[in-house]
Order: C-alpha cells, then sequence, then structure tokens
C-alpha cells in the first residue's frame, strides 16, 4: 500500500511539473509561483524515488511478521488452502559390520551347531561332475561289468549314486537321508578360510584342497562337511553291488 502511494505522489509531482512546464522552456513553476530549474526537476524526483524506494523498504522490514511470530500470533489467521512442505527426514542405512576371518569362522561355527542340534531345515543340493570317471585301461571293462548287471548303469551313475550326482532336496526331519547331506556343525579355524573375502553381508573363501580325506575332522574339508567319499564308502558301496569287482586302493582329490 505505502508503495503504491508513494508512486501515485510521484505521477502527481510530475504531472504537475508538466503542466507548469509550458510557461518557460527554461524551467517549471512550482505551486508557490517559484521558477525551477530544469536540473532541480530531475534532482527532485531521483531524490523523491529514492526516499520512496527507502521508506518502503524500511516498512516491509519493520511490518512483515517474522515467521515465528507469524506462528505464534493468536489472532494470526490460518489460510484452509495453504501446505505445509513436511519436513526432510534424512534416513541414515545401518552401517555394515564386516567380521574378520576369525570372527567369521566363529561365526559359522555357531550358526551351524543350532542348525544342527535343531535338526530341523531344508536343504536344496547340487553336484556334478567336472570330469567323468576314468580308471585308465579298466574303465571300458567296469563299464561292462556294470551294465551287464543293470543296462542302465554305467561307472559315472554308479560313482555318481555315492557322490550324490544331480540336485537333491530334502527336509529334515520329514525326510529319511544319509548321514552325508545333513548339516554338520563346522569347526572351522580362521586359517582354513583360504582367499577369504568379505563383500557387504556376502563372504566367500576357498577349503583347501584335501587329498585322500578322512571325516575326522583333521582338515579344513572334514572340518566343513561331511559331504564328500572316502576310499572306505567306494569299496563299502562297490562290494555291496557286486562281488566281481574288488577296490585295491583310490585317490580321491
Amino acid at each position: 500500500m505505502k508503495k503504491l502511494l508513494a508512486l501515485l505522489m510521484a505521477f502527481a509531482l510530475v504531472f504537475s511539473l508538466a503542466a507548469c512546464g509550458g510557461k518557460d522552456d527554461t524551467g517549471a513553476t512550482n505551486p508557490a509561483g517559484e521558477t525551477v530549474a530544469p536540473d532541480q526537476v530531475e534532482n527532485a524526483m531521483d531524490d523523491f524515488f529514492a526516499d520512496a524506494e527507502e521508506t518502503t523498504a524500511a516498512d516491509a522490514a519493520t511490518t512483515a511478521p517474522s515467521e515465528t511470530e507469524a506462528a505464534t500470533d493468536p489472532n494470526a489467521t490460518t489460510d484452509p488452502n495453504a501446505t505445509t512442505a513436511a519436513p526432510t527426514e534424512t534416513t541414515t542405512a545401518a552401517p555394515v559390520v564386516t567380521m574378520t576371518q576369525a570372527e567369521f569362522a566363529a561365526f559359522l561355527n555357531a550358526e551351524t551347531a543350532k542348525i544342527a542340534k535343531a535338526n530341523k531345515y531344508s536343504f536344496n543340493r547340487t553336484c556334478k561332475y567336472i570330469n567323468p570317471i576314468d580308471v585308465g585301461n579298466a574303465t571300458d571293462t567296469l563299464n561292462g561289468i556294470i551294465s551287464a548287471i543293470d543296462e542302465n548303469s554305467n561307472l559315472d551313475t554308479v560313482v555318481g549314486d555315492f557322490l550324490g550326482i544331480g540336485t537333491k532336496t530334502g527336509t529334515l526331519p520329514k525326510d529319511e537321508l544319509d548321514d552325508q547331506y545333513k548339516i554338520k556343525a563346522t569347526t572351522l579355524q580362521a586359517a582354513d578360510l583360504g582367499g577369504f573375502k568379505a563383500s557387504g553381508n556376502t563372504y566367500s573363501f576357498t577349503l583347501a584342497k584335501a587329498t585322500n580325506p578322512k571325516k575326522t575332522g583333521a582338515t579344513p574339508l572334514s572340518r566343513f562337511t561331511n559331504d564328500f567319499i572316502t576310499h572306505e564308502e567306494v569299496v563299502e558301496g562297490i562290494t555291496s553291488m557286486t562281488s566281481l569287482i574288488k577296490v585295491n586302493s583310490t585317490t580321491v582329490n
């Protein structure tokens, strides 16, 4: 409102000066009849507008209610159509705590112990050959003997039965499972986790290769799982199938 009044007064001054300007090309006459030079008119207008701007700015600074006053003023009116910006919430993801080799080994041992003790879980296990069974010159002979007993079987399928080639699923305690398929309470040591890597909550590691492993807990593999075949198990399996084959030795890697 004050800015509007200032502009109206400025226009009024300009028109009054312009109305008097026709009397003399060298100046104008103010309402008191005094002659005013053109440069005085310009200076007066400049001063007037400068004063008007300063006054308007000062009024705006002193009369505009602060945000705090507007919020606490009991007489303030609220626009029902006004929208209030919701405060921005900053959520910080929980930091991922990466376990060390030793911490992860202890964690895995504790968790597998709980599962093994409960004896209640489901599993999905897939096993495949890297290379078919090859026992040198005896391969064809053994395949001939085995196929004579069962035309749908050969050395790969027989040994594959021991190894669990293919996909096997099960649920304890519903299904009857061989020990090799059961969860083992691991007893891993930090040094067993070769190539240990942690990425967020994902951990990867390799176990030392075991030649002719035993299920005694003396090697990293046997401290991790019972899911492998020993020489004794191969001999037992072959013998139970046929007395025509005698296994003298095996090399298991």
